[in-house]
């Protein structure tokens, strides 16, 4: 079985949201997925046959907690085969033997492939700071989810900002990020 991440984002709460996608036996992977320990919640996204995608909500695991401890990025989509994750990682070279220190520490047997400097396919960072915090926010609360778990005011107060100011603000993060997705698809 081929296990490929197509998204991954980290909420601040010590949980993640991954868009998994699933080649090979079984058709319907939903019941493995949820067997592991660490996974929250799984929702069949592609219920058309072919290669099934999956959202799944997890608790942060040592890998995530590590790249995110020394600030590294991971380039998606990322592969699992044979319980062998593949992954390009982008760090500071100062940071890369710590990563793999505290790997090898976390139960894990990391290998390094290659190594290189190309950040071509690099993507720049297109919200700010304030912008990305609160779109996490309010993608962990369910505001994007249809029907939406949480309204425009309860999010309000749960940031403690005004509604205003959260409704101009996820207006922005929502132009970006459509306009990023046009750019990026063609």
């Amino acid at each position: 079985m081929k296990v490929t991440a197509v998204n991954v984002i980290h909420l601040g709460s010590g949980h993640s949201i991954a868009e998994i996608e699933i080649g090979g036996p079984p058709a319907d992977g939903s019941g493995e997925i949820a067997s592991f320990s660490d996974v929250i919640e799984v929702e069949r996204l592609r219920p058309a046959p072919g290669e099934p995608r999956y959202l799944v909500r997890y608790r942060q695991t040592a890998l995530t907690s590590i790249l995110s401890e020394y600030g590294a990025l991971v380039r998606y989509p990322l592969t699992i085969r044979n319980g062998v994750m593949e992954l390009e990682m982008i760090a500071w070279k100062s940071d890369l033997r710590r990563i793999i220190t505290s790997l090898t520490k976390s139960g894990g047997a990391p290998r390094i492939l290659s190594l290189g400097s190309d950040t071509v396919h690099s993507v720049p960072l297109i919200l700010t700071t304030t912008q990305r915090s609160l779109f996490k926010e309010a993608l962990a609360a369910g505001y994007f989810e249809v029907p939406r778990r949480i309204t425009l005011t309860q999010l309000a107060q749960r940031v403690s900002r005004s509604k205003s100011s959260v409704s101009s603000t996820l207006a922005v993060v929502e132009q970006k990020l459509a306009e990023f997705a046009n750019a990026v698809g063609g």
